[in-house]
C-alpha cells in the first residue's frame, strides 16, 4: 500500500518538479526515502546544511520559473532552513518547503516558518496531506514565495487515503493593464527631455517591448541587479545595474533624468530613486503592491501584465525628435565600458587584477553559460565587467548578498541545466561562509557531473574581506588603512583536490587569458583559483583609490555626469 510520503513524492513530480534538496532526519526520513524510491519521484540530493539546501531550491526556481523544492528535520535544522528560504522570500522566488515536525517545540517551528513564508501549515493527518501539499503550491506560485508545510513523521509514515488527486493548480493570469492607465502613461512619457527607463525581475519576460519603448523615446536603460540578464550587454544604450554599488554609468541616467519608467522594478533599492518632485515617475508593474517607491507617488501608476502593457503603450508613443540625447546616452555607455576595459588591464607588482579576471572570462563565455556571483568584491566585478550576450543567465542573491550562496546556487543550476556552462564568481571570504561545504555535494556526484559542460568555480584569493575593507576604507576617507577583514590563508586549490575535485591556480597576470580558455575548453566541475590583488579598489571606492589619480576618460573629455547634463 502507498503511503503517504510515496503519494507526496508522485505528486510533486507530476508537478513538474525534478529535485528535492535537503537534509536527512529521523524526522523525514520517511519522506526521503520515498525520493530516493523510483522513477516516479523527483531526485533527492542531498545537501551538506539545511541552508544550502534553501539557496539551492530558490536557485531551481529561478533558473527555471518552476517552484523549488527543500526538505528539513525539525529543531537546529530549521532554523538553519531560515536563512536560505528568506533568500526565496526576499527575491520573490516560489520555493516549497517541507518540514518535519516536532511535538515537543510548542509550535515555535511553525512561527519561525510563518515569519518567512507567504503560506504555512503544519499537517496534522493524512487526510489532509493531499489538500495542504495543492494549497502550498498554489500560494507558492501565486504569491511568488515560501510556502511551508510542517508534517509529522507519522503523517509521512500513514498509508495514504484512496482519493484520485486533482490537477495541479496553475498561477492566475496577471490582468491586462487598463487603457486608461497605458494612454495616460504614454502622455507622461512623451516628450520626456531625459528620460531613463528601469527594467526589473518582474519585467524579464518584456525584454522585446523595453527595447521598442527606450528606442522610441531615446532612453538610456538599466536594469536591477536580478534582472541582470534581460538584455544583452552589446546593446549601446544599457548603462548596467542601478544599486547602491552598481554602475556609475547607470547612477548618472537615474541622478540626470526628468522622467523615469519603472518596468517590473519592483526589486530596485528605493534609495536610487530621484525624488517625485523633481522627475515624473512611471510604473508598470502586475501587482499594486509591486511599486518600488516608499515616498510620494508616481505620476502614472500601470498595474496588470508587464509585456502586454508596454507592448500596448509602443504605438501610442512618438519617436522623440531630438536625437541628441540618445546620442549622448550612448556616449555616457561606451565612456564608462572603455574606463571599465582601461581598469581591466592595469597590474601592480606581481598579484592578478581581479578586474582582469572577469573581463578576460567575459570575452570567452561559451554561449547560454549561466554565471553565478556571490557577496563581496566578486559582486563588484561582476556588475562591472561582465558583458552577457544573448541567452545567457545570471543568477545571485539579490536582497540578501547572502555569503556564501554562489556555490549553492551553481550546484543547483548544473542539476536544474545539465546542457549549459555554469561558472561561479566567488570571494575566499564567502567561500569560507559555508561554499567550501557544497563542493563536497559535487565530489559525491563527479561521475555523473564530469562529461557534461564546465561547471567552474572561480575562487578570488585576495586574504580578505575585501568589500568590507573598502567599505571600512571609503568611510574613513584613508586608502591606507590596511586589510582589515583578514580571511585565513588556505590554499583553495589544494584543498580541491585532496577532495577528490580537479583544480588550477593561477598567480600571474599574463596567464589569466590562457587559464581561463584553457578551462572553458575542459568537461565537468572545477575549481579555478586566482590569486588577485586585495588592492584594487572598486569603482564606488574610486575616492579614495589605491590606484592613484584616475585616468582621463576614454574617447570623450567629459566625465559621465557632465555628458547627461550637457543635454538639458
Amino acid at each position: 500500500m502507498v503511503n503517504v510520503s510515496e503519494a507526496v513524492a508522485a505528486r510533486l513530480r507530476d508537478s513538474g518538479a525534478e529535485r528535492v534538496y535537503g537534509v536527512p532526519g529521523l524526522a523525514v526520513d520517511p519522506l526521503a526515502a520515498a525520493l530516493c524510491g523510483g522513477p516516479r519521484a523527483p531526485e533527492f540530493v542531498q545537501a551538506r546544511g539545511a541552508e544550502s539546501a534553501a539557496l539551492m531550491a530558490c536557485a531551481e526556481a529561478k533558473l527555471t520559473g518552476r517552484p523549488g523544492c527543500c526538505l528539513a528535520p525539525p529543531g537546529a535544522d530549521l532554523l538553519r532552513l531560515l536563512p536560505g528560504l528568506y533568500d526565496a522570500a526576499a527575491d520573490r522566488v516560489p520555493v516549497l518547503a517541507l518540514v518535519g515536525a516536532d511535538p515537543r517545540d510548542g509550535g515555535r517551528g511553525v512561527r519561525h516558518l510563518a515569519e518567512v513564508s507567504v503560506y504555512c501549515e503544519e499537517v496534522s493527518g493524512p487526510e489532509l496531506m493531499a489538500d495542504a501539499l495543492h494549497r502550498a503550491v498554489r500560494a507558492a506560485r501565486t504569491d511568488r514565495g515560501v510556502a511551508s508545510l510542517v508534517v509529522p513523521r507519522r503523517v509521512l509514515a500513514a498509508p495514504a487515503p484512496s482519493e484520485a488527486p486533482g490537477a495541479w493548480p496553475e498561477p492566475p493570469p496577471v490582468p491586462p493593464p487598463a487603457e486608461a492607465d497605458v494612454r495616460r502613461a504614454a502622455d507622461a512619457l512623451d516628450g520626456a527631455g531625459k528620460p531613463v527607463v528601469v527594467v526589473g525581475n518582474a519585467g524579464r519576460p518584456a525584454s522585446g517591448p523595453v527595447t521598442a519603448v527606450a528606442r522610441l523615446l531615446g532612453a538610456g536603460v538599466v536594469t536591477t541587479a536580478l534582472a541582470r540578464d534581460v538584455l544583452p550587454d552589446d546593446l549601446p544604450y544599457l548603462a548596467g545595474v542601478a544599486g547602491p554599488f552598481g554602475s556609475e554609468a547607470a547612477a548618472a541616467l537615474l541622478r540626470d533624468c526628468d522622467t523615469l519608467l519603472l518596468a517590473g522594478a519592483e526589486d530596485l533599492d528605493p534609495a536610487l530613486l530621484p525624488d517625485p518632485g523633481r522627475c515624473r515617475i512611471v510604473t508598470v508593474d502586475p501587482e499594486p503592491d509591486d511599486c518600488p517607491l516608499d515616498r510620494g507617488v508616481p505620476a502614472v501608476r500601470v498595474t496588470g501584465d508587464v509585456t502586454a502593457a508596454l507592448t500596448a503603450l509602443v504605438p501610442l508613443l512618438h519617436r522623440a525628435a531630438d536625437r541628441g540625447r540618445r546620442n549622448r546616452v550612448e556616449q555616457t555607455v561606451r565612456v564608462w565600458r572603455a574606463e571599465g576595459e582601461t581598469r581591466a588591464h592595469r597590474y601592480f607588482g606581481t598579484s592578478v587584477n581581479p578586474r582582469s579576471v572577469v573581463a578576460e572570462l567575459s570575452q570567452r563565455l561559451p554561449d547560454r553559460a549561466v554565471v553565478v556571483t556571490d557577496s563581496g568584491t566578486a559582486l563588484d566585478w561582476w556588475t562591472r565587467h561582465l558583458r552577457l550576450r544573448g541567452g545567457m543567465r545570471s543568477l545571485l542573491s539579490g536582497h540578501l548578498g547572502l555569503p556564501g550562496a554562489a556555490v549553492p546556487y551553481a550546484v543547483a543550476a548544473r542539476f536544474a541545466a545539465p546542457d549549459r556552462p555554469v561558472i561561479a564568481l566567488v570571494g575566499d571570504g564567502a567561500l569560507q561562509g559555508g561554499g567550501m561545504n557544497e563542493l563536497i555535494t559535487v565530489r559525491r556526484h563527479l561521475d555523473r557531473l564530469a562529461g557534461l559542460p564546465p561547471l567552474v568555480f572561480c575562487v578570488l584569493n585576495n586574504g580578505d574581506l575585501n568589500r568590507l575593507t573598502w567599505q571600512r576604507r571609503a568611510a574613513a576617507g584613508d586608502p591606507l588603512i590596511p586589510l582589515s577583514a583578514e580571511v585565513p590563508a588556505l590554499p583553495y586549490a589544494e584543498w580541491a583536490r585532496l577532495a577528490g575535485l580537479p583544480a588550477v591556480r593561477c598567480d600571474r597576470p599574463r596567464h589569466v587569458a590562457s587559464v581561463w580558455a584553457d578551462v572553458l575548453a575542459g568537461r565537468g566541475p572545477l575549481l579555478l583559483e586566482f590569486v588577485v590583488d586585495g588592492e584594487t579598489p572598486p569603482d564606488w571606492a574610486a575616492g579614495v583609490s589605491a590606484e592613484g589619480p584616475r585616468p582621463a576618460p576614454l574617447r570623450a573629455p567629459r566625465p559621465l555626469a557632465g555628458l547627461l547634463r550637457a543635454s538639458g
